[in-house]
């Protein structure tokens, strides 16, 4: 009996979301601990930790319009909200985790683009997400070193985790940094990769069967390479404004439940957690993400049912956010916004106006 591919995704997905929700389950088995510390949550922390959050994703959804401005593609302030909104949603709900929101977002940009710029519109989010990839490894890297003390004092409950094996995890963390940026930057190496025999005959190929596409792709890739000062400008914004702006929340929940931790501490802590979400075995990082940063914060000195019910409530946090992409669904500003990309002609959507 054969599967289709398609159920053999959602089959895929069904087993990562279990993993994640017996991930979350084992680690909150003790719910008492978990009450006892909310009981004294002081609310107060909760507005500045979500103004954060929030703020990260409209800096993304900017970043992202930025690298559109780049290429010639128009993309309305409100329209790249909320399509950072609904990615965000997508990359919860739908196999492929971050990918499969990137995804949504590529045909939704795509469907809103002008005739002759829709593999340009596709290719942004491409961009965005391999400008936000150097951004998070590249600040992985700085912390890495300095960090030792704190991965060298990681305990696992009932495992015995020698110096040895503390040692190859940190190397590992840092290969993995060092292949993400590679895999990140070799896009800008393509006219290097057309001169080798097989990958620059198969691009060839590739072109002709795509009516030019792959030749529109590499040319705005070279769009991007001539731009590299604001490629690396937005780099530092995405280090600065999104990837610390993910650890600013934790900290004020922290401070919320009477906790004083290392500012430090809190950015290895949430970087790190935020690196391992990206394997793909956890859906949205859920699961993956909250074992890292509870683990660290336990090294770091915090009480595990503390570090528990402030890893609970950033969890809840993004969840919260990330539903809210389903009201951008809804109401959808960029949507109607779209028709306006071509005045009295049919919108992209393919309804008149």
């Amino acid at each position: 009996m054969k599967i289709s591919p398609a159920l053999k995704k959602n089959l895929g997905f069904a087993l990562k979301l279990l993993i994640a929700v017996g991930i979350i389950a084992f680690l909150f088995r003790n719910p008492r601990e978990i009450f006892e510390c909310f009981r004294h949550f002081r609310f107060r922390y909760l507005a500045p930790a979500m103004i954060c959050y929030g703020a990260h994703i409209f800096v993304c959804a900017w970043r992202w319009r930025e690298l559109a401005k780049i290429i010639g593609v128009r993309l309305k302030p409100l329209e790249a909200v909320s399509l950072t909104f609904q990615g965000n949603l997508f990359s919860l709900v739908i196999p492929g985790g971050a990918i499969g929101g990137d995804v949504v977002k590529m045909g939704a940009v795509t469907r809103r683009s002008a005739t002759g710029s829709k593999a340009e519109g596709a290719f942004t989010v491409l961009m965005d997400r391999i400008i936000g990839m150097i951004a998070l490894f590249t600040l992985e890297l700085a912390i890495l070193v300095p960090a030792l003390p704190l991965l060298m004092n990681v305990s696992v409950p009932e495992m015995s985790l020698s110096p040895g094996a503390k040692k190859f995890g940190i190397l590992l963390l840092a290969l993995l940094a060092v292949a993400g940026l590679a895999a990140s930057c070799v896009i800008f190496f393509h006219r290097t990769i057309e001169k080798l025999p097989f990958f620059g005959g198969l691009m060839r190929k590739s072109d002709v069967l795509t009516h030019g596409t792959v030749s529109r792709l590499t040319a705005a890739t070279d769009t991007y390479s001539a731009s590299w000062r604001k490629l690396a400008l937005l780099v530092v914004v995405s280090i600065f404004f999104v990837h610390l702006m993910t650890v600013a929340p934790m900290f004020f929940l922290l401070l919320g439940l009477g906790i004083e931790c290392s500012v430090f501490h809190v950015i290895v802590a949430v970087t790190i957690g935020n690196i391992i979400g990206l394997i793909p075995l956890f859906p949205g990082g859920l699961g993956g993400r909250d074992v890292a940063a509870i683990t660290l914060l336990a090294a770091a000195g915090v009480a595990p049912a503390d570090a528990k019910t402030a890893q609970l409530l950033y969890t809840a946090l993004i969840l919260l956010f990330s539903l809210l992409g389903a009201l951008f669904m809804i109401c959808d500003p960029g949507r109607a916004l779209a028709s306006s990309h071509n005045p009295g002609e049919p919108s992209p959507d393919g309804k008149g106006d």
